[in-house]
Order: C-alpha cells, then structure tokens, then sequence
C-alpha cells in the first residue's frame, strides 16, 4: 500500500529545500494541462493553491473557501446542497 502522506511530506520537504524549482515544476505542469484540456484560469488558480500548499501556507485538508469545515469526529456530515452528491469516502 502507498502511503501518500509520506509522500506529500516528501514533496513538501523537496519544494522547501527547492522553491524555485518547484514552482517551475508547478507551473510547467499547469500551463500543459490548461493548453491540453482548456479551463486555463481554473488550472491556474489549482497550480496556485498547490504552490501555496507546497511553501506551507494551507494545511491539507483545510477547507477552502465555500467548503464547509469537515464535523467534529464521531458526527455525520450535513446533508449536501440540492443538487450535489454527497462526498463518498
């Protein structure tokens, strides 16, 4: 089984020691992906918030804005607005 929150904080490690680099890494892969698949903006604004988590500056998980913070441990979640499938775990 991977373990992905070594990987991320692997990830994180690396872009720390190597922000320059990281960023360009960051940015090559959202300007392919936004020529390749459209939505240039939406992917932008993703490469953004991935630079943001990579520095340290948004915890994961942390909610973003719109997102309702996730209920305290042992509660269910509130229902989803009309329209949108809950999350599935």
């Amino acid at each position: 089984m991977v373990d992905f929150g070594k990987m991320v904080d692997k990830a994180k490690d690396w872009a720390g020691k190597n922000p320059d680099k990281a960023d360009s890494y960051v940015d090559k892969g959202s300007d392919y992906v936004g020529q390749r698949y459209g939505h240039e903006e939406q992917v932008d604004q993703a490469g953004d918030r991935a630079k943001q988590f990579l520095h340290g500056d948004q915890a994961p998980g942390r909610p973003h804005e719109g997102q309702a913070p996730p209920p305290p441990e042992g509660q269910a979640p509130p229902p989803p607005p009309p329209g949108q499938e809950p999350p599935r775990p």
